[in-house]
């Protein structure tokens, strides 16, 4: 039996919200159309001033298994993360993202087999404990990566209901016959039912599953597992954690017709709805806790999850990341694994930065967009950009400069890359500490992507990480500790970055944005006003080539480049380095 639309569980819950929320800003009004288009520049109004912690926080995504491995198994640990608190407090940035932490028989954990205890490779709870509290000393929030959508198939609840035990029958989504007309949630292509819908020998009926037949659904209509999830937030949020990632947020609860035959599989209003319950419960646990959304897709799709101020704090912005690969590289691809986004939207010029952000303005408010480049789902950036280090400078410029909460992905800084395609492994590969033998991951040179253990689904695994790594370190480039030593690295290069943007109220919480389109489309030029401060970034976008444009007469005049505290005069023209950034 299905449970339709938990109304009297949904407003009893909603009415615990107390979360402040930032108001939607103000269109501009059309009687300023005509004064408008005389100026140099396009602007964007905007109320913005500090409400909530996260709304200037920049996260650091730590993938466990690959960061610092502690004890020497070959999978990273808490101890490991532990270690390393601070390297990531001198980088600079104020939160963790930690993708799933919780027990489960994959090595990624987005299947989890169970709620309430750490995944055993990690280490144990105190373990944990202790990560958590070490972070926070050094004013370093951590958040969990949560899924809620899914367990797995080896998970007591989903053996209970193939059991038909009592309590447990409707605790996910069974038929009896296969469901028509049914696909992959994310995809606009025609699958076979069979894509998400399994067959269990035990019950001898249909489970739905829109990720794996070993990832089987919950059933978010039964008001038993909606208490299930909420008694779990409630739980790690007693653990000292500052909020939760909600993986997949999109797919939680399907509109179905009568007959099963069709159905609604995303961004359904009962999702909506149940990520406003959900986040008013984690309010009225800690009315301080964040919660931010994985909902892969276009803005308008994201937008809805703000929920007028109901919904969740936050929201992950995939376009900002294709933007700027499309950008730096004469031609990004849109095409998403678990989401759907526009493949139409092919500019890959500097209007299409000014177009997302008039797009997170148009669709909510511009703190509840988080950007960033790439995360564990997705090709690495400096893959993607053909390990140009040029272009990933210019790339750190453009996502430190940007309004939102930010996020960053472990190894970014160093421009950790990827041995190939085709498997996501690849995408999650070992942090590189130390020009060694095990970049410094170790001391027994053990690395979990050489262990054919975690991937059954490799016929003949060959250990692949230890010689790519050893390919790596000719470059004398690769590794955190030469780059530190190095001031024009990329890791340096993202330290005073950090560091500006913190020290800087416009960059963090501008309240106009001006962006000029000057006579070189290589050049990307912005001013942040916050009050009397004002903050001018200019890029060049060309990697290959030095830019000249002409300045703006606003902007004529002596500065100084906060990059690097040398004092820049901007005549009637200036002249950018190939992939050169300032901020004045």
């Amino acid at each position: 039996m299905k449970f339709r639309y938990l109304s009297a569980v949904m407003a009893s819950v909603l009415a615990l919200s107390a979360c402040s929320k930032a108001p939607q800003e103000p269109v501009v009004a059309s009687q300023h159309e005509a004064a408008e288009a005389s100026k140099s520049y396009k602007h964007i109004a905007l109320q913005s001033s500090p409400s909530n912690w996260w709304e200037n926080a920049i996260f650091y995504e730590i993938w466990p298994r690959s960061f610092y491995d502690a004890d020497g198994d070959g999978s990273g640990d808490f101890d490991g993360m532990t270690a390393k608190l601070g390297y990531l407090q001198d980088l600079g940035v104020n939160g963790i993202w930690l993708t799933p932490v919780f027990e489960a028989p994959s090595y990624h954990g987005y299947d989890f087999q169970d709620f309430y205890n750490v995944e055993s490779d990690y280490g144990t709870m105190e373990d944990f404990e202790e990560f958590v509290a070490a972070a926070h000393e050094k004013d370093i929030k951590i958040i969990l990566d949560l899924v809620i959508n899914h367990i797995s198939d080896g998970h007591e609840w989903f053996k209970k209901s193939a059991a038909r035990e009592p309590g447990y029958e409707d605790y996910f989504i069974w038929r009896k016959e296969m469901p028509t007309s049914w696909g992959k949630a994310w995809s606009d292509d025609v699958d076979d039912s069979a894509a998400v819908w399994h067959w269990n020998e035990t019950r001898q009926e249909y489970y739905y599953g829109a990720f794996a037949s070993t990832q089987p659904d919950v059933n978010l209509e039964n008001p038993k597992v909606v208490e299930e999830m909420n008694k779990m937030a409630t739980f790690w949020l007693e653990k000292g954690v500052d909020g939760f990632r909600l993986d997949a947020v999109r797919y939680a609860i399907e509109d179905v017709s009568e007959d099963w035959n069709d159905a609604d599989q995303g961004d359904t209003e009962a999702t909506i709805d149940y990520w406003a319950q959900f986040t008013a419960h984690v309010e009225s646990i800690n009315p301080d806790a964040m919660l931010v959304a994985e909902a892969w897709s276009d803005m308008p799709t994201i937008g809805k999850y703000y929920d007028d101020g109901n919904g969740m704090h936050s929201a992950f912005d995939f376009d900002f990341g294709y933007v700027v690969s499309g950008i730096l590289n004469a031609g990004g691809t849109r095409t998403a694994d678990f989401g759907t986004v526009d493949e139409s939207k092919d500019d890959n010029t500097r209007e299409a930065l000014w177009q997302n952000l008039l797009s997170r303005k148009d669709n909510a408010p511009m703190s509840f967009f988080s950007p960033f480049l790439t995360n564990h789902d997705q090709n690495r950036i400096m893959h993607t950009l053909g390990e140009d280090w040029t272009k990933a400078k210019a790339a750190a410029t453009l996502l430190m400069t940007t309004p939102g909460t930010l996020y960053l992905y472990y190894g970014e800084e160093i421009g950790l890359s990827q041995y190939t395609t085709g498997d996501d492994q690849y995408r999650r590969a070992i942090m590189q500490w130390e020009d060694t033998d095990s970049a410094g991951f170790n001391d027994t040179g053990a690395f979990w992507l050489d262990q054919g253990k975690w991937f059954p689904w490799v016929k003949e695994h060959k250990p692949w990480w230890g010689p790519y790594w050893q390919s790596q370190r000719p470059s004398g480039k690769a590794s955190v500790d030469i780059q530190a030593a190095n001031p024009d690295s990329l890791l340096n290069h993202y330290k005073k970055l950090i560091a500006v943007r913190k020290g800087s109220m416009a960059l963090q919480f501008p309240q106009e944005i001006r962006y000029y389109p000057v006579d070189n489309q290589n050049v990307w030029l912005v001013q942040s006003i916050n009050g009397d401060e004002s903050r001018v970034v200019i890029v060049n976008l060309s990697s290959a080539e030095s830019s000249e444009f002409s300045v703006p007469a606003e902007l004529k005049g002596q500065h100084t480049n906060k990059l690097n505290n040398a004092t820049l005069v901007l005549g009637e023209k200036y002249s950018l380095k190939p992939g050169e950034s300032v901020i004045l």
